[in-house]
C-alpha cells in the first residue's frame, strides 16, 4: 500500500490539494479526486518524485540525500560599527537598551586600519565581501567610513559597501561619497507620521518623520539608489503595509522587514507575532502585486521556491560573517553587541582586531556555521525546513542561553509564509495548466 511520504504537507483550497515536499520544493495541484485516486493507482511521475512512497520508504536515507552540502565557508559580511553614538533614540533599539550609557565610543582610524587588515588576512578575493557601515548611526563617523572606503581601494580588496542609516544627517558630501563608491544606502521609517514617530524619536524626544522624508527626497532627487527598511514592532503591528504608501510617493523599488527586535522595554509575545505574520503577508500581496522588490519573503522565500534552491542560512552570522565594534572587539553577530550576557561569559566578542588566526576556524564561527536547520533535530519535521534559513540565532540565545534552540519568531512566521508561496505560486504559475487537465 502506498502512504504520502513523510516530508510531504498537503494544503487544501476549493478542492484542490497541493503536495508540497519539503525537501526537495516540489509541489503537485491535484483535484480531491485525483488525489484519492492516485493513492491507490499512483502514476509513475508522481512515485518518482517521491510524492507518495512505498511501505518499505526509508525516511531517514531520503533525508539524508536531500540535505543541502554547505558551501565553502568564509568571511563574506563585515560590520564595521563605526560608532555606538546616535542621535535618535529608537524605543525598540537593541544597540540602545543595553549599551552603557558612558561608552559613547567612535571607531578610531587605528582601529579601522587593524579591523580592514584583519578582514584582509580573512577573506578570499576571488569572493566579493560585503562592508556594512553600522552604529549607532554610521554617518555621524564620517571621516572613518571614508578611510575605510579609501584605504580598501588601496589595499585592492574585492569589497562593496552597505550603510544602514536613520537618515538624518545626509548632506552634500556623503550623498557624493555614496554616488562615487556605489554604497547601497538602507534609511530606516515603519510607516507614516503618526506610526513612525510613537517608536522612531530623536534625543529631544521629538519625531523623525519629518527629517527622514526630507532626507528620502534629497536622496531620490539627486539619484540615489537607496531602499527602505522596515522595522515591524507592536507600534505598526497592525498597519504594516503603511510603508508601501511611501514607496510610491517616492518612487523607491526596494525595502526589507525587519522582525522585531526585542530589549528591555519591549517583549512580543506569540500571539502578538502571529498577527504580525498574517498582517506581513496581507502586505506581502500588495508588494507582490506592485513589483517592489522585498527582500523577508519574496526575495529569500519565495524565490528560493521558485527555483527550487534551498534557503538554509538566513543571516551571515552563520560562519560568514565578522562584527568589529568602536573599540575593537570582534565577534560573530552585530545584535551580541552590546550585551550583558557577553560581558558575564564572554564569549562572542572575546576576540580583537590584532587576531592573528584564521578566524572560520575559530569554535564559535565553526559552531555558527553548522547552525542549519538541517542540523537541528526539532526542524527535522517542519514545513519551512529548506526555507527558514533558521532565523536569528542570537534571539533564541538571549532567550535560552543556546543557539541550537529555534527561533520561534520565524517558526510562527514562516507557517504563516509556507502556504501563502504554495498558492501565490499556484495563482500566478500552475492555474492555466492546472485548468487544463482538471
Amino acid at each position: 500500500m502506498y502512504r504520502i511520504n513523510p516530508f510531504v504537507c498537503i494544503y487544501e483550497r476549493n478542492n484542490i490539494k497541493a503536495l508540497f515536499n519539503t525537501l526537495n520544493l516540489k509541489t503537485l495541484y491535484v483535484s480531491q479526486e485525483i488525489y484519492e485516486k492516485m493513492l491507490i493507482e499512483p502514476a509513475s511521475q508522481i512515485l518518482e518524485e517521491n510524492f507518495i512512497v512505498p511501505p518499505d520508504f526509508n525516511s531517514l536515507e531520503y533525508f539524508r540525500e536531500n540535505t543541502p552540502q554547505q558551501k565553502d565557508n568564509n568571511i563574506s559580511v563585515a560590520y564595521f560599527m563605526l560608532t555606538s553614538i546616535c542621535n535618535f533614540k529608537c524605543k525598540y533599539c537593541f544597540v540602545e537598551s543595553r549599551i552603557e550609557k558612558n561608552d559613547g565610543s567612535f571607531m578610531s582610524k587605528e582601529i579601522a586600519e587593524k579591523g580592514i587588515q584583519l578582514l584582509k588576512r580573512n577573506v578570499d578575493k576571488k569572493y566579493a565581501t560585503t562592508i556594512i557601515f553600522y552604529g549607532g548611526e554610521p554617518f555621524l563617523n564620517f571621516d572613518v567610513m571614508k578611510y575605510i572606503i579609501q584605504r580598501t581601494k588601496e589595499l585592492e580588496m574585492n569589497v562593496k559597501f552597505n550603510a544602514v542609516s536613520n537618515g538624518s544627517i545626509i548632506n552634500t558630501e556623503i550623498i557624493n561619497l555614496i554616488k562615487k563608491n556605489n554604497i547601497d544606502i538602507g534609511i530606516s521609517i515603519d510607516g507614516l507620521k503618526n506610526t513612525n514617530d510613537e517608536m522612531r524619536i530623536d534625543n529631544n524626544n521629538e519625531g523623525t518623520f519629518n527629517k527622514i522624508i526630507s532626507t528620502i527626497s534629497t536622496l531620490s532627487q539627486n539619484g540615489v539608489n537607496f531602499g527602505i527598511s522596515c522595522t515591524i514592532s507592536k507600534h505598526n503591528m497592525e498597519k504594516i503595509d503603511e510603508i508601501i504608501t511611501l514607496l510610491e510617493e517616492h518612487n523607491i523599488k526596494g525595502m526589507g522587514y525587519n522582525l522585531p527586535a526585542e530589549n528591555d522595554n519591549i517583549v512580543i509575545s506569540e500571539n502578538e507575532m502571529r498577527v504580525i505574520a498574517r498582517n506581513l503577508l496581507k502586505a506581502e500581496d500588495i508588494i507582490f502585486e506592485k513589483r517592489i522588490y522585498e527582500d523577508r519573503v519574496i526575495n529569500r522565500r519565495l524565490k528560493s521556491f521558485v527555483e527550487k534552491t534551498k534557503w538554509i542560512k538566513d543571516c551571515g552570522g552563520y560562519g560568514h560573517q565578522i562584527a568589529i565594534t568602536p573599540k575593537g572587539q570582534v565577534g560573530i553577530c552585530h545584535g551580541l553587541w552590546p550585551d550583558e550576557i557577553n560581558k558575564k561569559n564572554n564569549i562572542y566578542y572575546d576576540l580583537d582586531v590584532n587576531y592573528e588566526n584564521k578566524i572560520i576556524e575559530h569554535p564559535i564561527w565553526k559552531e555558527w556555521f553548522n547552525r542549519t536547520p538541517f542540523n537541528m533535530p526539532q526542524c527535522w519535521n517542519c514545513e519551512a525546513i529548506s526555507l527558514c534559513g533558521g532565523g536569528c540565532a542570537q534571539k533564541p540565545f538571549l532567550r535560552t542561553g543556546s543557539i541550537w534552540n529555534i527561533d520561534t519568531d520565524i517558526c510562527i512566521l514562516m507557517k504563516e509564509v509556507v502556504p501563502w508561496i504554495i498558492w501565490k505560486f499556484f495563482d500566478v504559475k500552475a492555474k492555466p495548466e492546472f485548468n487544463k487537465y482538471f
